[in-house]
């Protein structure tokens, strides 16, 4: 862009300018000013001169707009909409009025802003009503009639082709597709939230496919949407000044073949190229503002639509420059990162066109859109943390799209494996739940149809690994070391337990206004000591560090309690038909006080066949244990017929005249206490190993009460279930496991009569 001069206006700081072409072929820029308009001839645009001035109220706003020979100024000093009658120009004998209608007992005065599309006029932000939109009919242009209005809340500026108004939302942060086919009852199509949420300005595409909006904040952006289906409008791309992050304010944007043509006050003039509005590309800018920065000095508006090419704008200070434009399409490089592992896509790679300004990262779906308005041979570099950096040399021309697809090489990251199969039957365990977890990272993952699972971008390093499936008992491992290309299998016991490890689908049902069953790690509240009301914790000898707890806002002990009804909590059915000697264990948590009189809520355990359903347990304030987790068991041979369809059922409730209730649930479990059934023990259950973890080898030593060895046998087998060590106890204590390579084992001591089983650590 070349300037190609420069008119200043003492005394007057100047707004929006508009351009306008006389019968003979004159070139004229409209100017705003504080004190009214001025007509400025730009015919020769080395030499421009002043034809006519126009007063008006003092305002620091004003826009203008032309339809035929008439121009049409608003501002927000009052005055309603001043019509200046251009017929005479190059004259300067032009005739002007103002249009000042009464409409719902209200009379037109300050306008914001103005746009005019076949005929009519939408004045946006006025003092009628709730500030929407007046439509006025301009048939006879000298004398426009009142058609319409919208009035659902505050328009600021706005674009109109046909019957679509964009309408720019401001305050709302949004842009609004409004139908004004009928002009006396506009229609709302949808609304779509801009990215800085602060819409100033829209302006269509020559196409109408497309929509390009300004957010008049610091460091905003302009912004592109496809809206050529009004009911799904897709959000595209944005897109800051020539100097990104330079905090400028983003302005008015117009469109002229598929070019922005914007102004962003401190930064000046920018031309856009978005005939890819999918990949916007600066390809043009001029700044004759010395200064940078947020705030609203410098360019005000831009006008780039007379038949010459010239560019006429506003800054507010210094006055009218006159450009003349080279418009240039952008020279469009795209593609797509992935993994070279696994091939996934790579989010947040950069992308930098070494020598040059242009930065850009990859999105989400590992696609990038970027580009540069001069033509020749680069390097690309990409980058991303814990990956190889990689350059690439491209060759890229002006309008021609260069695709470069890119695989990133990580330095740090594994391709972790894995198969889950049941105890006993081998059988491939699908849809497990596997988590591998650290403070830096957490994997989620799912087991497939053959049991197997994989991720492969794995950060290396020591992970905690937990993996659970209703129907199956929950384990977890302590620091396990994800090495290169590990492959770590595991043998799930069939059962029926949950330390909320997981989602395996409980359910709550809730009448009371707060302090549902939620599951999530506790937030504690207190009432006499601290944590005493809610948990502070859940179970702490369990996988998880998460429970049911009724409520978990935290704040005092009264906020998120359970109050004015029930909650109740559900779990998912489970199957009990092969059981002999069953056990039902769970952790529970109960705490009742304050309120009026003798506190007289319960926390009721239930379980139900499906038919019927008994009272486990029935927790009150006199029951011992209260502010604390009592762990229970209960013998379940005999109190109800075991049935396919059991279910756990855990019941509280805030009974009138009303107190404060809080309850808690965790570590489930169904334990069959029947002969031959084999389970993962716990250390004090009938031998215990030291040290574990180790990097030598263990020590296996029996209980005081067991004396001696009696026909025990000791079995090592990995996470596969595979045996890699076997050997016979002779005295109370032996060692064993120095030949161990670093990894989880399982050390089961049996003998005739039992089977005890425990996890260790080789490392």
């Amino acid at each position: 862009m070349v300037q190609r001069s420069h008119m200043r206006f003492p005394g007057k700081e100047l707004s929006n300018i508009c351009g306008y072409v006389d019968s003979l072929g004159n070139e004229y820029a409209l100017v705003g000013t504080s004190t009214g308009m001025t007509i400025v001839d730009v015919t020769n645009p080395d030499s421009i001169f002043t034809v006519a001035s126009f007063i008006g109220p003092n305002s620091i706003w004003r826009e203008i707009k032309t339809w035929k020979q008439y121009a049409y100024v608003t501002t927000e000093g009052g005055g309603g909409l001043q019509i200046i009658d251009m017929r005479n120009l190059p004259g300067t004998v032009l005739p002007q009025k103002s249009w000042t209608p009464t409409i719902f007992g209200q009379t037109l005065n300050s306008i914001h802003a103005l746009h005019i599309d076949s005929g009519y006029v939408y004045l946006y932000g006025s003092n009628i009503g709730n500030k929407g939109i007046v439509i006025g009919d301009l048939t006879d242009p000298w004398n426009p009639v009142f058609a319409g209005i919208f009035d659902g809340g505050y328009v600021h500026d706005g674009y109109v082709r046909n019957d679509t108004v964009w309408a720019g939302q401001i305050y709302a942060g949004t842009f609004s597709a409004i139908d004004v086919s009928n002009k006396a009852n506009p229609v709302v199509l949808n609304t779509q939230q801009t990215p800085n949420a602060f819409t100033h300005n829209t302006w269509l595409s020559d196409n109408s496919k497309y929509l390009f909006t300004t957010d008049e904040v610091n460091n905003s952006y302009l912004a592109s949407y496809d809206v050529s289906n009004v009911n799904n409008i897709i959000y595209l791309d944005k897109i800051q000044s020539q100097y990104p992050g330079s905090l400028s304010i983003v302005h008015n944007t117009h469109i002229l073949n598929d070019y922005a043509i914007t102004s962003w006050y401190k930064d000046g003039v920018v031309i856009t190229d978005c005939h890819r509005p999918q990949n916007l590309i600066n390809v043009g800018y001029i700044d004759d503002v010395p200064a940078s920065g947020g705030g609203f000095d410098g360019v005000w508006g831009v006008y780039p639509f007379l038949p010459s090419g010239t560019i006429v704008t506003s800054d507010i200070d210094s006055g009218l420059y006159v450009y003349t434009p080279t418009y240039v399409r952008a020279c469009y490089l795209e593609g797509v990162v992935r993994d070279s592992l696994c091939n996934t896509l790579l989010n947040n790679v950069q992308i930098e066109l070494i020598g040059t300004s242009v930065l850009d990262s990859t999105d989400f779906t590992g696609n990038y859109k970027t580009g540069t308005p001069d033509s020749g041979t680069y390097t690309a570099q990409f980058s991303k943390a814990g990956y190889i950096t990689k350059t690439v040399q491209v060759s890229l021309s002006n309008g021609v799209v260069t695709i470069v697809d890119c695989n990133l090489l990580s330095n740090s990251t594994v391709n972790l494996t894995g198969s889950i199969t049941e105890f006993g039957t081998g059988s491939a365990v699908s849809g497990a739940n596997v988590e591998f977890s650290n403070l830096n990272s957490t994997y989620s993952l799912l087991s497939d149809n053959s049991g197997s699972y994989e991720n492969c971008a794995t950060v290396a390093g020591q992970y905690d690994f937990t993996i659970g499936k209703w129907g199956y008992e929950t384990q977890c491992f302590d620091s396990l070391v994800a090495l290169s290309s590990p492959s770590i299998n595991v043998t799930m016991h069939p059962g029926y337990s949950d330390d909320f490890s997981f989602d395996f689908g409980w359910t709550a049902n809730t009448t009371a206004t707060t302090g549902a069953w939620v599951r999530d790690v506790p937030v504690g509240t207190s009432l006499n000591f601290p944590n005493d009301a809610n948990p502070g914790n859940d179970v702490t000898d369990d996988c998880s560090n998460k429970a049911f707890v009724t409520g978990n806002a935290g704040g005092q002990a009264a906020t998120d309690d359970v109050d004015g009804g029930a909650t109740t909590l559900y779990s998912p059915i489970f199957d009990m038909t092969g059981y002999i000697l069953p056990e039902l264990h769970y952790s529970r948590w109960f705490f009742n006080a304050g309120g009026t009189g003798v506190p007289n809520d319960s926390l009721h355990i239930l379980l139900s066949n499906g038919t019927t359903t008994i009272d486990i347990e029935n927790v009150t304030i006199n029951t011992p244990g209260a502010s604390t987790w009592m762990n229970k068991g209960v013998q379940l041979n005999g109190l109800i017929p075991f049935t396919s369809t059991m279910q756990l059922i855990v019941r509280t409730a805030d009974a009138a005249p009303g107190h404060i209730v809080e309850a808690g649930f965790d570590n489930f479990k169904i334990i069959e206490t029947g002969v031959g059934i084999k389970s993962v023990s716990a250390a004090n259950d009938a031998f215990s190993v030291s040290p574990n973890p180790s990097n030598a080898d263990f020590m296996l030593q029996l209980p005081t009460w067991e004396t001696s060895a009696k026909n025990y046998q000791i079995n090592i087998t990995d996470v596969t279930g595979r045996i890699v060590e076997t050997t016979n106890l002779q005295q109370a204590s032996t060692r064993f496991g120095a030949s161990l390579l670093p990894g989880i084992y399982f050390v089961t001591l049996s003998s005739e009569k039992q089977s005890s089983t425990q996890r260790i650590v080789k490392y």
